[in-house]
């Protein structure tokens, strides 16, 4: 698997077929099944920074945790995660630690060698760019001389979780700061919807 890091609501379940009197297979650890892609674009070492900020604003824990109805809430304060599905953590909001779980997963799932109906495949995703802004209108509001830094994700898995399911989503932020750094507004936490199929 190569990894590239340059500077640069709700469960839908989808049925699938398996074909009568097939049986699984072992599958050797294979890493080119698995891609990982993290492309961080910024003009300069001001702008590198502004994202960094943009990766370390989390989310409000009590939103988090009433989207997840986290009962008992976890001690953590910098949720990013709302609940679980196949055992895969799935995202209220993209920060850096939101890629440094999904780049360990892909990690975990370069060694596996597995069982399966299918060859397991992966891939994650992350790209984030910034852009300086004279006006900027977002949400009602507008905001002038401010830095928007926009994120990306994207992830899927095909047979590593389980035997015979696979999942994708895929997740978008936004996140306004000003000239200090001090973030003025966040868009696109919440909830994430997660499409499921079964074979």
């Amino acid at each position: 698997m190569a990894v590239l890091a340059l500077w640069m609501t709700g469960t839908v379940a989808v049925p699938g077929s398996n074909v009568e009197g097939a049986k699984p297979r072992e599958w050797p650890a294979n890493p080119d099944r698995h891609r990982v892609t993290i492309r961080r674009t910024a003009a300069n070492e001001s702008e590198k920074k502004m994202i960094s900020v943009a990766e370390a604003a989390y989310p409000a824990k009590s939103e988090v945790v009433a989207a997840g109805k986290m009962e008992p809430p976890p001690v953590d304060d910098k949720l990013w995660w709302y609940k679980e599905v196949l055992g895969i953590k799935i995202p209220y909001a993209i920060t850096a630690r939101t890629i440094e779980y999904y780049s360990g997963l892909m990690e975990g799932y370069r060694k596996k060698a597995l069982t399966r109906y299918a060859e397991p495949s992966s891939r994650f995703s992350y790209e984030a760019s910034i852009s300086v802004q004279e006006t900027y209108a977002q949400g009602g509001k507008t905001f002038s001389h401010v830095y928007v830094v926009k994120m990306k994700l994207f992830f899927e898995e095909s047979f590593v979780a389980s035997q015979s399911e696979a999942v994708h989503f895929n997740k978008d932020r936004e996140v306004i700061l000003d000239t200090h750094g001090q973030v003025l507004q966040v868009t696109g936490d919440g909830e994430t919807q997660v499409p499921m199929l079964a074979m």
